[in-house]
């Protein structure tokens, strides 16, 4: 019996005091040889496998050396610290990922996005634009679901898009 599904949960892989690496998606842990391992993949190919069908061949990492990403729900909404100082971090453990609003950052085209719309976050999105004023004289940016923004690099068929305000976007800092 398992305690939770991974499969395609977004998640961390390092070792503490040496570095950290994101942007991955985990299958479900599995026995090899008396250890525990998660099959981990990059984003790209979790999308791709999916699309298709298919099977990905995933890198076996040890579960000790993989860390899941889960949004603290019952958290305050803290945006990320703006003095070094305050953005120093613990090297035992993976850094956190603030939201930061889209209209106080710079290079917003394939940031991993939310958006506030209905009273809650969508996520899984990614910025296609930058900002830019459009026909209603609004500021706003295209967005995608990630699946697509992985697809249009694959196949080259551009995603449909939503357009959003940009203060009802948040981007990952």
């Amino acid at each position: 019996m398992k305690s939770f599904d991974m499969r395609g949960a977004r998640v961390i892989i390092g070792l503490a005091g040496q570095g950290w690496r994101g942007d991955l998606r985990a299958d479900d842990p599995l026995m090899r040889g008396g250890t525990l391992m998660v099959p981990v993949l990059s984003e790209s190919d979790f999308y791709r496998s999916e699309d298709e069908g298919s099977e990905a061949l995933a890198a076996l990492h040890p579960a000790e050396h993989v860390w899941v990403e889960k949004p603290d729900e019952d958290a305050e909404r803290i945006t990320a610290p703006r003095h070094l100082f305050e953005r120093l971090v613990d090297a035992e453990t993976p850094p956190n990922r603030y939201p930061v609003p889209a209209s106080e950052m710079h290079g917003l085209t394939g940031r991993r996005v939310w958006y506030w719309r209905d009273g809650s976050f969508a996520s899984d999105l990614r910025c296609v634009t930058e900002a830019f004023e459009n026909s209603n004289g609004d500021i706003a940016v295209r967005l995608c679901p990630e699946r697509d923004w992985y697809r249009w690099a694959r196949t080259g068929k551009a995603p449909i898009m939503d357009e959003a305000l940009i203060h009802l976007v948040w981007a990952e800092g």
